[in-house]
């Protein structure tokens, strides 16, 4: 299971973080520099939607960014030197509580520059009750970046919190962030086949058996630490 910060009491002022999966407690600067990984049992702390685009983006400061207070974030900025925007929802936020107006202007953005969109999006429980109400019209823009081919990548986040499930219309490539590779991964594909506009929903084996059997609803699997490079190196791909 994913690391949760613990609220014990005996945390001095947030300078130290206790690990949920191994009790240990890890000091708060080594935990930024291991993006937000235990140094203990390498076991993944949640990263806001900020922190995800100091860690994606070459510059952050140079990005342009939009947020608002109901968890989401768009920016444009490069990764590895080849453009991007990115919308990035947080990760407890519910379906419903998306600002879908965040995402459809990053659509008509790319479509304008010509940039590749990528979406960022924390799992959620399988048969949630709470369902984006915008999916079917959010679904005929994102088939617009189909037609013009332009590239759509979904990274599904906290994967080890629940399976891979997301309400959000996927991309044309996704990636399952973990922190290590599965006994069967699975090598990126560099000419991933587009998903099927109605697939909504990803479902995945539960927890316990992700070891042993990889999804095939997702392209490749990467290691948190890996994501930035493995995103440019598909964004080099795409640019050809």
């Amino acid at each position: 299971m994913e690391a949760r910060i613990s609220t014990d009491t005996a945390q001095s002022i947030n300078l130290w973080y206790k690990c949920t999966e191994c009790n240990e407690f890890v000091f708060r600067g080594e935990l930024e520099r291991n993006l937000y990984t235990c140094s203990h049992c390498s076991a993944l702390f949640p990263l806001l939607a900020e922190k995800r685009l100091e860690y994606l983006l070459d510059d952050p400061s140079a990005a342009q960014i939009r947020s608002t207070d109901t968890a989401g974030i768009t920016a444009e900025g490069t990764i590895s030197g080849y453009p991007a925007a990115l919308f990035i929802a947080d990760m407890d936020v519910i379906p419903a509580e998306i600002d879908v107006s965040l995402l459809l202007a990053s659509i008509e953005n790319v479509l304008q520059k010509r940039i590749p969109l990528i979406t960022i999006v924390a799992c959620q429980p399988a048969g949630s009750e709470e369902t984006l109400t915008e999916t079917t019209y959010l679904t005929m823009q994102l088939e617009r970046l189909v037609d013009a081919a332009l590239p759509h990548i979904t990274v599904l986040t906290e994967t080890d919190v629940y399976p891979l499930a997301t309400h959000l219309p996927i991309g044309e490539l996704v990636i399952a962030e973990g922190k290590a590779a599965l006994q069967k991964p699975a090598s990126p594909n560099l000419q991933p086949a587009l998903h099927a506009p109605e697939e909504q929903l990803l479902t995945q084996l539960p927890t316990s058996e992700v070891r042993r059997e990889t999804d095939i609803s997702v392209d490749c699997y990467i290691p948190r630490e890996e994501l930035p490079d493995m995103l440019g190196r598909f964004l080099k791909f795409f640019s050809v």
